[in-house]
């Protein structure tokens, strides 16, 4: 009986130590292609967090620190004429893009909270900083409709009426939503993320910083 308790202890031991270890984000070196969301927020006992969702594996967390997150020049894009496009860029310039469709070849980056309950929601998102970019570098996250007509979310470009470092309207809890995640020059980007919950107490995420490789 005394050597069955025993086992039984080092059983549960290791087990409690394999889901500890289970419940950390995992770390990847490099991330080209696919679906994942960037900005994954989840709450769970009073506390929120900032990681990228994975799909394939299904719903890992995965790690922003250690990971670097690559659009290749292939992903390059020509800015439109027309003053709705003046805060991606000049009309004819290039900017490399995960686009807001799948496509298999490159990042299909995306956004979610389904892991916030409703009232703890809506999550308010902040772009704190964008650091160490290339020259000229700027990063724009912005939708298109049906009309192929911009909406920006969050941009770093200082020209006059471009700047937002608050996703405006904030996103609502349960939401799964993808976007084109926009970069003006080739180079290492450092983007750092805040998430607020708006509902219950007002918790907040760590400050989360995402390197992005162009080219």
């Amino acid at each position: 009986m005394r050597l069955t308790k025993r086992l039984l202890a080092v059983t549960a031991a290791v087990t409690a130590t394999v889901i500890g270890l289970a419940a950390a984000p995992a770390s990847a070196a490099t991330i080209e292609a696919g679906h994942l969301d960037v900005l994954d927020i989840d709450y769970a006992n009073g506390a929120l967090t900032l990681d990228i969702r994975t799909y394939s594996p299904a719903n890992d967390d995965l790690s922003p620190a250690g990971t670097t997150l690559r659009l290749p020049s292939s992903s390059a894009i020509t800015v439109p004429s027309g003053s709705a496009w003046n805060c991606l860029g000049t009309a004819g310039s290039t900017v490399y893009v995960a686009p807001q469709a799948e496509n298999t070849n490159l990042l299909w980056a995306g956004w979610n909270t389904e892991d916030v309950p409703a009232d703890q929601g809506p999550i308010k998102m902040e772009l704190v900083s964008v650091s160490s970019v290339p020259a000229g570098g700027r990063f724009t996250l912005y939708t298109t409709n049906a009309f192929g007509t911009p909406t920006y979310r969050l941009n770093s470009n200082t020209a006059t009426g471009c700047p937002i470092s608050t996703w405006p309207g904030n996103i609502s809890a349960g939401t799964h939503a993808h976007g084109n995640w926009a970069f003006s020059a080739l180079g290492t980007y450092t983007l750092t993320f805040k998430a607020t919950t708006q509902g219950g107490s007002g918790v907040a995420s760590p400050t989360v910083s995402y390197t992005i490789q162009v080219g």
